[in-house]
């Protein structure tokens, strides 16, 4: 009976770390999409209104929290503080990406700066690509390895 609880448990545990790494990925995925409408929505904006950016931010329809939270860091950072910028789910080499995007904001002439955000739209999109294509057909892979993973470990257990 502790045989079968162990299996049991140990399964469970690789089923919820599967799961961690799947919605991790997921994440990603929603940050570069919401990234994409940021950037289209800043397009659009710089070329009909020129609105402020803080505005600009508050008014922006952004589903990830992970984004929600840079660019809250980022309006913190115009309006006189500190540059802090949260990884979150994002590698260290999409982080830093991501921070240099917004450090450039505002720093260039209009036709500049429309230019510079047409080029990051591509890149986003084009990371949002890949990874959608990527969790499509890896994206239950995570969580079945998990849960695999975990029935082996709770057999060698037993």
């Amino acid at each position: 009976m502790n045989s079968i609880f162990i299996a049991v448990l140990s399964s469970f545990c690789g089923f919820m770390i599967g799961l961690a790494l799947a919605r991790r990925s997921k994440e990603r995925e929603q940050y570069y999409y919401d990234a994409v409408k940021f950037c289209s929505h800043l397009i659009n904006n710089i070329s009909y209104k020129a609105d402020k950016i803080s505005g600009i931010i508050d008014c922006a329809e952004i589903n990830s929290t992970a984004l929600k939270k840079n660019l809250q860091e980022y309006k913190a950072y115009i309006a006189g503080g500190e540059f802090v910028f949260s990884d979150n789910c994002l590698t260290k080499s999409e982080a830093s990406s991501v921070k240099e995007f917004f450090s450039q904001l505002g720093r260039y002439d209009g036709e500049t700066q429309l230019n510079e955000l047409r080029r990051r739209e591509s890149e986003f999109k084009q990371k949002h690509c890949d990874l959608k294509e990527k969790n499509d057909k890896q994206g239950n892979m995570y969580i079945k390895l998990g849960l695999l993973f975990g029935l082996l470990v709770g057999i060698l257990l037993i």
